[in-house]
């Protein structure tokens, strides 16, 4: 087990931290190559009669491909809140999505009365007229579809098209008979944000449920490019190690954090006992700053000043960070990053708060000169740590 001694000062006790957590191997993310698609092999993959039968199997709950109401829901959620059709169009009644959520009742069939895919569900008394559009304009007759689902006793009828790109009709009177348009993308991405998903991919139930999964995966790979679906998986598997290490060391590592914290404050408290010691000294010496700061962060903490007349600004740090000296001086010219440098300040932790304070007045009266007589860095800037 690893330790390491941490201590403020002299005067205050010495405190072990156990830092056994920083030994424990992590898995790096895996890069999941885009595996053999089916869809891209089959000559006639993408007809669409071909894609309407995929997604008859993908929204029938029915089916027995072990993923319940998943992808209906996920089409349910992007038509939420769009208009019923009537016979003279669009109706004040809308869809409520989440009153429809999870309802197994789903019946789903493909090129009835010439529609792509109906959904009805008697229970709902919901009926959803999917046109899939995969190189064509929309030029159905809309009218005719709502007709039959009416005719089928559905109060309310939804009519949506799904296409590689929204397909909102043109023409306002085609137009009054669609509820909305949706992409394969949109559906893509409400399909792999269901926490289920995550669920199914975690823990399989049986053959059926990895195939179906699986070809899930394909149809979105191939009706919009590469998916995320297996690399939520691994992502899954990283997630819950990542936890349970928090939770073995949980103890451990709220100590590191507290240790840090107290560090964080020991350097954040004598920088601010320095502030106005260095502004009695630029008051002094009648140097007046356009601008200030003084923060900081767990490792590091500055007081900063903008000189505007030599439009430079150079600040004093306290940091913690062993790449950087403890005390040092960064300056910079005007108000950006550019013609930087970090020197340390020549002082030990132990010098008096007076004497970091002449010695920083001191650097900032040596800069600025350097600055007016133009000899104060070489094009590029400079680092000496």
């Amino acid at each position: 087990m690893a330790k390491r001694v941490l201590s403020a000062s002299s005067a205050v006790s010495i405190m072990t931290l156990d830092l056994s957590f920083l030994e424990v191997s992590l898995r790096p993310a895996g890069i999941v190559e885009r595996p053999v698609n089916v869809y891209d092999i089959l000559r006639e993959g993408w007809r669409e009669t071909r894609v309407d039968m995929t997604l008859q199997f993908f929204l029938d709950p029915t089916e027995r491909r072990g993923l319940g109401t998943l992808v209906i829901d996920a089409l349910l959620r992007l038509l939420d809140g769009a208009p019923s059709i009537g016979l003279n169009g669009r109706t004040s009644k809308h869809l409520n999505a989440q009153d429809a959520e999870g309802s197994d009742a789903w019946e789903v069939a493909t090129q009835v009365d010439f529609i792509d895919v109906f959904a009805s569900n008697q229970d709902l008394d919901v009926a959803l007229v999917l046109e899939n559009k995969i190189g064509h304009v929309l030029d159905n007759p809309l009218r005719k579809y709502v007709e039959y689902a009416r005719n089928k006793g559905f109060d309310t009828v939804i009519v949506a098209v799904l296409a590689p790109e929204t397909r909102d009709h043109p023409d306002p009177v085609q137009k009054n008979f669609l509820s909305r348009a949706i992409t394969y993308a949109e559906l893509s991405a409400e399909i792999k944000s269901a926490p289920e998903l995550v669920e199914f991919l975690m823990s399989p139930g049986d053959q059926d449920q990895r195939r179906s999964l699986d070809l899930l995966q394909q149809f979105i790979e191939a009706r919009h490019g590469k998916t995320e679906m297996t690399d939520l998986e691994d992502q899954a598997h990283r997630l819950n190690e990542w936890r349970g290490i928090l939770e073995e060391h949980r103890g451990a590592i709220t100590a590191f954090e507290e240790a840090r914290s107290s560090i964080g404050r020991l350097i954040r408290d004598r920088r601010k006992r320095l502030e106005p010691l260095i502004a009695d000294r630029l008051e002094a010496l009648a140097l007046e700053t356009g601008w200030q700061a003084h923060g900081g962060g767990k490792e590091e903490t500055w007081n900063a000043y903008h000189f505007p007349t030599a439009g430079w600004s150079v600040e004093l740090k306290f940091s913690a960070d062993p790449t950087r000296p403890m005390i040092f001086v960064y300056d910079r010219r005007g108000l950006t990053y550019k013609d930087s440098t970090i020197e340390p300040l020549g002082l030990t932790w132990t010098n008096t708060d007076e004497k970091i304070a002449d010695a920083f007045i001191e650097r900032v009266v040596h800069i600025l000169g350097e600055v007016k007589a133009g000899t104060r860095l070489p094009a590029g800037g400079r680092e000496t740590v």
